[in-house]
């Protein structure tokens, strides 16, 4: 395939459109790294040039088809079971703790969860304790790329997912199958999957109030004025005292008064106010 040169004002449209609607966010110096996202996209709605390709995504009648195939080209779908396990023994220690003693129910959300291993990583933590049943839990699992989320409810992993997964985990958890394994129904029973766009504050306002949500690794996409909007929203879905869980290289610090920052050795993390 020919690379389709893009044009400053072309990139600088795309770009902006990409913000408008997803919140990510490519800065000056990223031009190249969009225009090869965009690259195949473009026979695909047989458009020559991006201008095309931009007027298409504005204007055909089925350019919500092609977001969609938009929104699984921009998304970072990089994860693995137990990652960042520090934090999720926080939530199996204290979160839960919380939980039992204010009426025995929990609320979890994975707001990025990518191909599922983050909400299933939770699942398994929490089935570990023994200390909650089924009945009293709730894991929402929601993503932006519709092909992300297929492959997360099939649930079905390579090697790759298990690079820092404890071997008895796998045994405990897992049937291998074809070079891979799926994971137990029991396991994945306790997931619900569906798509949201975290811009969306209706959306997020109706996934309901949590105890804890995970939004691991995507604030980095976002401008400061997405990131506030979106850890705005995130407060009104989180119970007072309710935990956020970021990134270990993402902070709110200068972008919101609505969490205070818990740091242990450990982890770090936030609580709503």
């Amino acid at each position: 395939m020919s690379i389709v040169p893009i044009s400053p004002l072309e990139y600088g449209r795309l770009r902006d459109a990409i913000r408008e609607r997803f919140g990510i966010y490519f800065d000056d110096g990223k031009q190249f790294l969009l225009q090869s996202r965009l690259q195949s996209r473009l026979p695909k709605v047989r458009a020559t040039t991006f201008e095309e390709y931009a007027q298409y995504l504005q204007a055909s009648p089925d350019r919500e088809r092609e977001w969609d195939e938009l929104a699984c080209v921009l998304s970072n779908n990089e994860t693995y079971f137990f990652r960042e396990r520090a934090q999720l023994d926080v939530l199996a220690s204290e979160v839960l703790d919380e939980a039992l003693k204010s009426g025995g129910r929990l609320r979890v959300w994975s707001s990025a969860c990518s191909t599922g291993e983050e909400p299933y990583t939770i699942s398994m933590m929490l089935a570990e304790t023994h200390r909650i049943s089924p009945a009293s839990l709730t894991i929402n699992a929601t993503d932006l790329s519709p092909r992300a989320l297929e492959k997360a409810k099939t649930a079905f992993y390579r090697e790759l997912s298990f690079r820092a997964t404890p071997v008895e985990m796998v045994q405990r958890y897992f049937r291998p199958f074809e070079g891979g394994f799926f994971i137990n129904d029991e396991i994945k029973r306790l997931v619900s999957f569906s798509r949201i766009n975290l811009l969306d504050a209706a959306a997020v306002a109706a996934m309901g109030v949590h105890d804890a949500i995970f939004c691991r690794n995507v604030l980095i996409y976002f401008d400061k004025p997405t990131q506030k909007r979106v850890v705005e929203a995130f407060a009104k879905a989180l119970r007072p005292g309710g935990y956020l869980f970021l990134g270990h290289a993402e902070s709110i610090m200068r972008i919101t008064d609505l969490y205070e920052p818990v740091v242990t050795p450990k982890a770090i993390y936030y609580r709503r106010k």
